[in-house]
């Protein structure tokens, strides 16, 4: 079914270490773009230069993608293809179920053929998680994004973390969420950063405030508009900058249009890398004002570029709890005076949180975060799967 795989990975032992074999499932990779395709990617790359062999297995979202490719030394599945599967005939149901369903039943058929040395499962789309065989499962580890609220969702988070080995969360807040499920402790597993590509610039060559993210309904950002104006409204001489694409896009630019300091108001759309690194550079806060969000990689790209953070008090806004446990920022009440405050406030001790947040990032690099996780699957699935375990050790001594 993969041809050439199997003669890959019978090359076993690399020299100074041991070659794992990891198969990631993710319900969408790159080129989608969001905090869990960013994650997986991630880690991905930093596990491949570690010396192991990676695949990833994920719904081919868009028309014309390879089914299968190498990006970097990570070999990519794509399976099934349904270039609807983010727009779906019944919109309500925001992904297409059928294709999800035959995903999982992929994902069931892939990881007994494979048997790989290690399962990532990416919390999305949820079913695959409860399908993979049974002597698969002694070898999953399942990455948790978010928490989401109400019957159905309640009843997934309390079934899925019992039915594999070791599960890993994307903050601290989301792992205690889930840890009352899980028979193990629960370890947060973050997103990461190559902290060196970002640059901060000096306090006086930074001006304006910014957000970069999906523009999405949960993002929130007629609130952080509201707050804008207000900010404006005090005195404040900067622009809001609001850089990124998506389903909600043409209202945002409508309600910035609207506003009365609407020329200081700037919708790029989609921005490259550089342009990424020189925005977060050059801005003074970035501001989100989102619903829910488990850990936005931009929190820490913001750290490592030395620019406060403000965000709202959402129960289930995860940003909350990554700028408490950081001190890169301010958390308000989810009102437009608050926040507008808060912008206020990370601004008045820009040096204070600014050094914070630059000194906090350097915890997030992919390379220790790649580390933590080889040290979870030793110590969480060894007693599961000796042989691999024992490989490991014999590895390291040698």
């Amino acid at each position: 079914m993969f041809p050439g795989k199997e003669q890959e990975y019978s090359n076993g032992l690399l020299k100074g270490g041991m070659t794992v074999r990891i198969g990631l499932f993710a319900e969408l990779f790159a080129p989608s773009v969001g905090g869990q395709e960013l994650f997986f990617e991630g880690l991905s790359r930093q596990l491949v230069k570690n010396g192991h062999a990676v695949d990833i297995h994920c719904i081919g979202h868009v028309a014309g993608l390879a089914d299968i490719e190498s990006v970097g030394g990570v070999t990519i599945f794509r399976h099934p293809t349904d270039e609807f599967y983010k727009a779906p005939r019944f919109r309500m149901m925001k992904r297409a179920w059928p294709t999800i369903i035959k995903y999982a039943l992929h994902v069931r058929r892939v990881s007994k053929e494979m048997n790989y040395d290690v399962l990532v499962l990416n919390q999305w789309p949820l079913l695959h998680a409860m399908t993979i065989p049974r002597s698969q499962r002694a070898k999953a580890v399942l990455h948790w994004c978010e928490i989401r609220t109400g019957l159905f969702y309640n009843a997934i988070q309390a079934v899925l973390p019992r039915l594999v080995a070791r599960n890993v969360a994307i903050s601290d807040a989301v792992a205690q969420s889930i840890q009352r499920f899980s028979a193990g402790p629960v370890h947060t597993l973050p997103s990461g950063i190559e902290v060196e590509h970002f640059q901060s610039l000096p306090r006086d060559e930074r001006s304006g405030i910014c957000y970069l993210g999906r523009m999405a309904a949960h993002k929130n950002l007629p609130l952080l508009i509201n707050a804008f104006e207000l900010l404006k409204d005090g005195g404040y001489g900067g622009k809001l900058t609001l850089a990124g694409d998506g389903p909600v896009f043409d209202e945002i630019r409508d309600r910035a249009r609207a506003s009365r300091y609407g020329a200081d108001i700037v919708l790029t759309g989609l921005i490259s890398d550089r342009e990424k690194i020189e925005l977060l550079s050059r801005s003074e806060s970035l501001v989100i004002s989102s619903l829910r969000e488990g850990f936005p990689r931009v929190v820490a790209e913001a750290m490592a570029s030395g620019l406060p953070v403000v965000t709202c008090d959402f129960a289930t806004n995860g940003t909350k709890d990554v700028v408490e446990l950081y001190g890169c920022g301010v958390v308000t009440r989810a009102e437009p005076e608050y926040l507008a405050r808060g912008m206020r406030d990370v601004i008045a001790r820009w040096d204070h949180y600014s050094g914070t947040g630059r000194a906090a990032a350097k915890s997030l690099s992919w390379a220790l975060i790649a580390k933590n996780f080889e040290e979870l699957v030793v110590s969480g699935l060894d007693d599961r799967r000796p042989s691999l375990a024992s490989r490991l050790s014999e590895a390291s001594a040698a």
